[in-house]
């Protein structure tokens, strides 16, 4: 790889890791991990839906064990979603998800239209 282009490649990936926005998101991310309540939340709609899922295809999706099993599934997952830490981290997350898409617009767009 040339050198001009790894430097300013790694040039661009520690200005991004010095945005307050980046530094935040991995902040986010940490405490996630670091999180029982965050664990349980998740380990509890993955469960319900895996309930959901084997009660499907044993008995079909109009069944009223089935609906039952997806509305469960539906609470758990709203739970996590809504969960505050978890709301901060999806946030923030977006900020720095919009900034790459706009870093990766400038550097790629020429070549998705065919320009280079």
């Amino acid at each position: 790889m040339d050198e001009k282009i790894y430097n300013l490649a790694k040039s661009l990936n520690e200005s991004l890791n010095d945005k307050e926005e980046v530094k935040r998101l991995n902040e986010l991310e940490k405490e996630l991990n670091d999180s029982y309540e965050v664990f349980k939340l998740s380990y509890e709609k993955d469960e319900t839906l895996n309930t959901y899922s084997r009660l499907k295809e044993i008995y079909g999706e109009d069944d009223p064990r089935v609906i039952g099993a997806l509305k469960e599934a539906k609470e758990a997952k709203e739970k996590l979603s809504n969960f505050p830490l978890v709301k901060e981290y999806l946030a923030q997350y977006s900020k720095v998800r919009d900034l790459y898409m706009e870093i990766d617009n400038i550097l790629f767009s020429d070549l998705r239209k065919g320009k280079c």
